[in-house]
């Protein structure tokens, strides 16, 4: 029987790089989108989800494990930048970040007990929560998805590995703010020279998530082309 992942955030950048390696390994998808879906992508179900609104993700979720009958991965990837430093933030932008970002992990990992018996759970976090950054809730939030994982990881042992990926600056949308010279200057800092790819970080995430990390669970796996070493 075919394996079924669930992944948020999937209908762009790391996410829609995500449900393509998965698809590419013959496992169908739960993709779950907030604004807009793609159809580029075989052995897909798409699910318009809020993922700030808890009811919103028990509704999508239900009716992709209806629909699918399984979940053997959940891989929480939604996430969102607020390109503020804290004095820019106001209560409203600072809310959303940690709802997308945090509260979402939280919520959608709840929501799947039960229903992932056996597998794995695969959380983003960000160099940002290793090194800090100019956008403090972004690396707060990225923060308390490692700590999370780590919390998981006990909780939900022996049945089930939960590791998180650490990217650093990745060649998607998020980076769309950030002048060029910001731009050339992480690529500089970076020993490879270059910022990562999505299709990297999926990578990655898909190497979590199959059997060859059987024996790896609560731990974090950079890949930031050398931006940190630790």
């Amino acid at each position: 029987m075919q394996k079924v992942v669930f992944v948020t955030g999937a209908s762009r950048g790391i996410g829609l790089a995500t449900v393509k390696k998965f698809s590419s390994r013959n496992w169908k998808i739960a993709g779950f989108y907030n604004q807009t879906q793609t159809t580029e992508t075989r052995n897909v179900n798409w699910y318009k989800l809020d993922i700030t609104k808890y009811e919103s993700i028990k509704e999508a979720f239900a009716k992709a494990f209806s629909d699918l009958g399984r979940i053997d991965c959940l891989v929480n990837c939604a996430g969102i930048f607020g390109y503020k430093d804290l004095s820019g933030y106001d209560e409203k932008l600072m809310d959303e970040v940690i709802a997308v970002n945090e509260r979402g992990a939280y919520l959608c990992t709840k929501e799947v007990l039960g229903k992932l018996t056996e597998g794995s759970i695969v959380n983003i976090s960000s160099t940002a929560a290793q090194v800090g950054s100019s956008d403090p809730i972004y690396a707060g939030t990225k923060s308390a998805v490692l700590g999370f994982t780590k919390s998981m990881a006990k909780a939900l042992a022996p049945k089930i590995r939960v590791n998180c990926v650490s990217p650093g600056a990745t060649n998607t949308d998020l980076m769309k703010n950030y002048k060029p010279e910001r731009v050339q200057q992480l690529k500089n800092m970076t020993l490879l020279k270059r910022l990562a790819e999505p299709e990297d970080i999926a990578d990655s995430i898909y190497f979590l998530a199959s059997d060859e990390a059987g024996h790896i669970t609560g731990t974090c796996l950079d890949v930031n082309g050398g931006y940190v070493l630790r």
